[in-house]
């Protein structure tokens, strides 16, 4: 029996905001656990998956002000998960990236959320995969 559309659509609409909430509950909890704040570890995230980025590179990808950025560096540089350096092939640049060694204690925390989303994933066939993928790449473009 298939279901209306319109209920499907309904029902969808209510899920969405349940797991985005869902899911920011969990990263305020990995954020906690590391003494950072929410914000900070989104773009902690965002510098240590992009690669070095200069500030202004950071300032484009997360729509913050340049001021912000200091910010947010200046305290990920406190507690040890990036590093300022600068540019081998122009030394006026300076380059944020992930300190290594402080990154590998972030990874663990989302070993369990790793596998679970593994297992529920892996009920899916290749054509639904590609289509949830879809889903989370409109989504994200709309958002």
């Amino acid at each position: 029996m298939a279901r209306d559309r319109e209920a499907l659509l309904g029902q969808l609409m209510a899920a969405a905001p349940q797991l985005v909430l869902d899911g920011l509950g969990f990263h305020s909890a990995v954020a906690e656990r590391l003494g950072l704040t929410l914000t900070d570890l989104r773009y902690l995230n965002l510098i240590a998956t992009a690669g070095p980025l200069t500030a202004g590179d950071l300032a484009g990808h997360s729509g913050l002000s340049t001021g912000a950025v200091t910010r947010l560096v200046d305290r990920l540089i406190r507690d040890g998960f990036v590093r300022r350096s600068h540019d081998t092939q122009d030394r006026r640049r300076v380059i944020i990236e992930a300190v290594p060694e402080r990154m590998a204690t972030v990874g663990p925390m989302y070993q369990g959320m790793a596998g679970a989303w593994y297992e529920v994933l892996d009920r899916y066939d290749d054509e639904q995969l590609d289509t949830i993928l879809d889903l989370f790449s409109r989504v994200r473009d709309a958002s």
